[in-house]
């Protein structure tokens, strides 16, 4: 295994439990409810609570909604009813995680969630001390489609970590690709949920815990 100067972790899937796909749907319906739309089409829900931003355009012509209104209702309320979540104990840490403390390299957190939520977990379950810098999706359309596998806030952590010489830890077919156009090395956390996922590019390592990961790192 690789010494690298700085291990940059994803967050839903590795860090915390995933956001129930329900309480997605939930949050989109109530984001239309907030523009008057109170039977809003199950085929927009659904691309609301995915983030598929090219079915969500359908907003504007079907509902007379822009885009980027919608969105930004969309991403607050997703913010306000993770981080209750989060509070009530349906988005619980991985027992896992602890065994981040005995990681010596730099670390950040880069995830596809919105930079609030992110922000909120590692203050809630008292991440601060591991994470150097956490940068989580900016609350817009252009932030949106600025997500993993797009590196731009990749390359932020690494920039701000004043390092290219890193590790990325992921749970997704996407973490690994944008790894991989970031110029960085990838280990694909294979947790219960992605049991059965099938990678399109390899990892450069696999492992089924972090604890695993970190006793890699550590040989």
């Amino acid at each position: 295994m690789t010494t690298y100067e700085a291990v940059v972790f994803d967050n839903d899937g590795v860090l915390v439990e995933l956001t129930e796909t329900e309480l997605l749907r939930r949050i989109a319906r109530r984001a239309f409810e907030d523009h008057g739309i109170d039977d809003p089409p199950e085929a927009l829900v659904e691309c609301a609570a995915d983030g598929d931003l090219d079915g969500l355009a359908a907003v504007e012509d079907e509902l007379g909604l822009t885009l980027a209104d919608y969105w930004a209702t969309r991403e607050g309320r997703a913010v306000r009813h993770q981080c209750e979540a989060i509070e009530n104990g349906d988005k619980p840490l991985y027992d896992d995680v602890a065994a981040l403390a005995d990681l010596s390299q730099k670390m950040a957190v880069v995830s596809n969630n919105q930079h609030g939520t992110v922000e909120f977990i590692v203050e809630h379950y008292g991440l601060d001390e591991h994470f150097e810098h956490v940068v989580g999706r900016e609350h817009t359309v252009e932030g949106a489609r600025r997500r993993k596998p797009e590196t731009h806030y990749l390359d932020r952590a690494l920039d701000e970590l004043g390092t290219r010489d890193a590790l990325y830890v992921g749970d997704s077919p996407k973490d690994v690709e944008v790894a991989h156009r970031a110029g960085v090395d990838s280990a694909f956390l294979r947790r219960d949920h992605r049991a059965d996922t099938v990678l399109d590019r390899e990892p450069t390592y696999e492992v089924e815990t972090l604890t695993a990961l970190v006793d890699a790192l550590a040989e």
